[in-house]
């Protein structure tokens, strides 16, 4: 008599409808098809991964990300005792949440912002896990799947603000032990010496590292949730303040010490030496309140429904239809994008009452490769007049390697030229008013102005995500966007050089004719 006896099986009141294959035989297929359906994610999608992991291999702030995935994949390991235990099945409803996030997907590759991309990416990724293996086993690994979400590399615009932050925290400390010093932006001057809170200086890398340790922490350590909010929300104020203090030591020590110690690459140690000290400190007095962990029940297997063979291949094919239309779409607007005629900017600029010649190599904008470049300096008819530098960099539409908008992109070389204020004015660009960003830098005894704004589609602008933007507002019928930023030396004063610069930009209003031709082309 076997274990499938009719007779067994009615004495155990199983009817032959709810007869069970055995566990890892659908755990096999619903892997395979995961696997499958991720890979194929990965390989529309390999734009953004490449530019991801290019930023954790470049920017030390994001070095972190390289142990996110480890850190997921040892979690789920541990509870492969408790998995086990538990039937995978195909749930359809979460593909209620591709169209959303295709959307948003879309949305990142047209505008090229990586982040928007990258976090649909880990959005789509979750759907896929949570469709093909059911809520039971997502709800098991819940933590590690959301973990994957800190494998975006985002955070940079808070450079600027923790930038300012430390500044002010320098010098108020500097004010309040009665050290004379001067503070103008970033910058602070004391008796022997200068010194500059540099986007390395602002904190953000220890930042964005804390709260990717810290949410870890939480997790393995507390169990109530008034716990878990007071150690995030300490993880968020401590390291801007603890860095503070660590600039702030830096300059005490330079400054005490006539510039003999804490100066140079040893500053660097310094800091980091406190900043895993503090962060050690924390750790240590969170473990003081941490919670017991519960120990998992050896409970019998989980009777789980029976497979469901239709429902699995019904979410497979939904789900390859989710991640082929993205990048079905993209395709379709990239072939109606328009091609740019670089003609628009190969002849020379002749402003009236002015004489052009090759731009000076003291200051250019730092642009990757734009596709129609324009750089000329202007000198008005006096032989001793100043010379005004232009430069506009154009980016059409189909530029899919670089755009105008990148953290990469930056006004002036940030190793040679140091920004003393910035502002906003407004100017004519022949007949039309302009609002324009200014910024005065200064190197080497040498200060310049710049005056810059944005073009997209027709309209000048200084906000950065308005050109992010224009992309998806201009979908189908293409078009590009540009810088156009001018530049003159500080001779006299600030005021002389700002009325050169308003000539400048008066007599330059076939800048606007050739910006349209090229957007129409």
């Amino acid at each position: 008599m076997t274990a499938t006896d009719p007779a067994i099986v009615a004495a155990a009141g199983i009817g032959p409808a709810e007869r069970r294959p055995a566990p890892s035989s659908v755990w096999t297929t619903n892997l395979i098809a995961l696997s499958v359906l991720v890979g194929l994610l990965c390989v529309f999608n390999a734009q953004a991964i490449t530019a991801a992991v290019r930023v954790w291999w470049v920017s030390p702030t994001f070095s972190h990300c390289f142990f996110v995935i480890p850190v997921s994949a040892y979690l789920i390991w541990g509870r492969r005792h408790a998995l086990a235990r538990l039937t995978p099945e195909a749930y359809p409803p979460a593909l209620a949440l591709f169209p959303p996030l295709v959307l948003i997907s879309l949305a990142g590759k047209i505008t090229h912002i990586n982040e928007v991309e990258q976090l649909a990416f880990i959005g789509l990724l979750q759907v896929l896990i949570l469709g093909i293996l059911g809520t039971q086993v997502f709800c098991r690994i819940l933590f590690p799947a959301l973990f994957l979400f800190f494998l975006v590399p985002m955070g940079e615009y808070l450079i600027v603000p923790l930038q300012h932050f430390t500044t002010q925290f320098v010098s108020a400390g500097l004010m309040i032990l009665g050290i004379p010093h001067y503070t103008e932006m970033t910058l602070i001057q004391l008796s022997n010496g200068n010194y500059e809170v540099a986007e390395a200086c602002a904190g953000l890398r220890f930042l964005i590292a804390t709260v990717a340790v810290s949410v870890l922490f939480v997790h393995l350590t507390y169990r109530k949730w008034h716990k878990t909010t007071i150690y995030l929300v300490a993880s968020l104020v401590v390291p801007p303040i603890a860095n503070g203090f660590r600039a702030l030591g830096i300059v005490l020590l330079a400054h005490w010490s006539d510039n003999r110690i804490a100066t140079g690459a040893d500053h660097i140690v310094y800091g980091w030496g406190f900043l895993v000290a503090i962060l050690t400190v924390l750790m240590i007095i969170g473990m003081r309140y941490a919670d017991p962990i519960p120990s998992e029940k050896n409970d019998e297997a989980v009777i789980a429904p029976a497979p469901r063979p239709r429902s699995l291949a019904f979410t497979i094919v939904l789900s390859l239809a989710a991640i082929c239309i993205g990048p079905a779409l993209l395709y379709w607007q990239n072939q109606q994008a328009s091609h740019l005629d670089t003609a628009a900017f190969s002849a020379p600029l002749k402003p009236i009452g002015w004489q052009t010649n090759t731009v000076s190599d003291g200051w250019s904008p730092q642009y990757a490769a734009p596709d129609a470049p324009l750089a000329l300096a202007m000198r008005e008819a006096s032989s001793v007049a100043v010379q005004v530098d232009v430069f506009v960099n154009y980016y059409g539409s189909g530029n899919n390697s670089h755009t105008l908008i990148s953290s990469t992109n930056k006004l002036w070389d940030e190793d040679v030229w140091h920004p003393l204020s910035q502002g906003t004015t407004q100017a004519e660009l022949g007949s039309r008013m302009l609002h324009l960003r200014e910024a005065v830098i200064s190197s080497a005894g040498v200060t310049r102005i710049i005056w810059w704004t944005y073009w997209s589609a027709g309209r000048f602008t200084t906000s950065q995500m308005e050109v992010k933007l224009a992309p998806l507002r201009h979908a189908l019928s293409g078009g590009g966007s540009a810088l156009l930023a001018v530049s003159t030396p500080v001779d006299v004063d600030t005021d002389e050089a700002r009325a050169r610069l308003r000539r400048a930009l008066r007599a330059l209003g076939a800048i606007t004719t050739r910006l349209n031709e090229a957007s129409r082309s």
